[in-house]
């Protein structure tokens, strides 16, 4: 399934299967979930090269073990880590490989990915799945990870309010994070279909974004400790500016690749407001997911909307480019 610029997802059935390296594993993909990143550079452009095989959100069995690969074997069902990082720069030599000089190289938007039958990766990348896994959940925890990496890195503390921007597939992510965190979590959600499993995930209030007054309310008028905002336009950042406490931690997960105008910064100063960013995640946190999810103390199978063939994926694509109420699309790969 390969990216080909805005507005085109093309299908080719001719890709030979590939071979694999000393240090590589051949993987038959199972699952591959469609990200909204995957979506925005079909929308409009963004950090995807035209002619890439799509993909970067998947589980699969390994089938073939390259000579010099010693703990994995023929049959092993796993995901993986889809950054390619240098492992030789500054930040990759400080465990930070989500800030590698070579960011955001990644299978599946600068190289090709997994929406395909067979995929060749360097045997580091594979993280094991338990044997009580689906390959159906093991193919969420790409961006299970981008949540909890969010909330670890944002130093957020046990009974702290915490406001999330965003319902969707990140949004729901951290949401479960926050609750493990220890956190009473409001989020703001224009979709009001997006509400229930909201709450049904860990959150303990879930408003529209024009009622984000009731969150201050709702603090003693002291606003959120943290927020996280999985949208990451404009607009919810300029928000979370005028809604987080003095002091508070605003930390956008969310990434638009349109320039944007930010206004208020005056408040961000006055009030003493952290703003930071956040890409991705490290090896460890796909170890944390992958055991959260062991321990049941993060459900993702309510947010698997929908499970679609591979010759259905460029009309889902259509669908998800316009408003719709998906969380998160998996593709069967046959």
């Amino acid at each position: 399934m390969f990216y080909k610029g805005v507005g085109k997802i093309v299908i080719r059935d001719d890709l030979p299967k590939p071979s694999i390296k000393l240090d590589e594993v051949l993987i038959k993909v199972k699952y591959c979930g469609i990200c909204g990143s995957d979506v925005e550079s079909f929308k409009r452009a963004g950090m995807y090269a035209p002619g890439t095989l799509i993909g970067h959100e998947f589980s699969g069995e390994i089938v073939e073990v390259g000579d010099n690969v010693r703990k994995l074997k023929i049959g092993n069902r796993v995901t993986v880590n889809p950054n390619l990082p240098c492992y030789d720069c500054y930040w990759c030599n400080r465990n930070q490989e989500n800030m590698c000089k070579d960011s955001p190289k990644a299978l599946g938007t600068l190289t090709d990915g997994a929406m395909v039958e067979y995929i060749n990766i360097k045997a580091e990348r594979i993280h094991l799945l338990p044997d009580s896994m689906s390959f159906e959940v093991g193919a969420t925890i790409e961006p299970l990870a981008v949540g909890i990496y969010a909330v670890q890195e944002s130093g957020i503390i046990m009974g702290e309010n915490a406001t999330v921007y965003g319902a969707g597939t990140i949004g729901l992510m951290t949401i479960q994070a926050l609750k493990v965190a220890g956190a009473n979590i409001f989020v703001l959600e224009p979709l009001e279909s997006k509400h229930k499993l909201a709450l049904e995930l860990g959150a303990d209030n879930v408003l529209i974004p024009k009622n984000w007054k009731k969150i201050q309310r709702l603090t003693n008028r002291i606003g959120p400790d943290h927020i996280f905002d999985c949208v990451g336009i404009g607009e919810t950042i300029m928000s979370a500016i005028n809604l987080v406490k003095k002091g508070g931690h605003i930390t956008v997960v969310g990434m638009d690749p349109e320039p944007m105008e930010l206004k208020n910064f005056y408040g961000l100063s006055v009030f003493n407001v952290s703003l930071r960013g956040i890409y991705a995640y490290v090896q460890d946190t796909f170890r944390t997911a992958i055991n959260l999810l062991e321990q049941k103390k993060i459900n993702v199978k309510p947010m698997i909307t929908k499970i679609i063939k591979l010759n259905d994926v460029p009309e889902m694509f259509e669908i998800l480019a316009n408003p719709h109420n998906e969380i998160k699309v998996l593709v069967e790969i046959e």
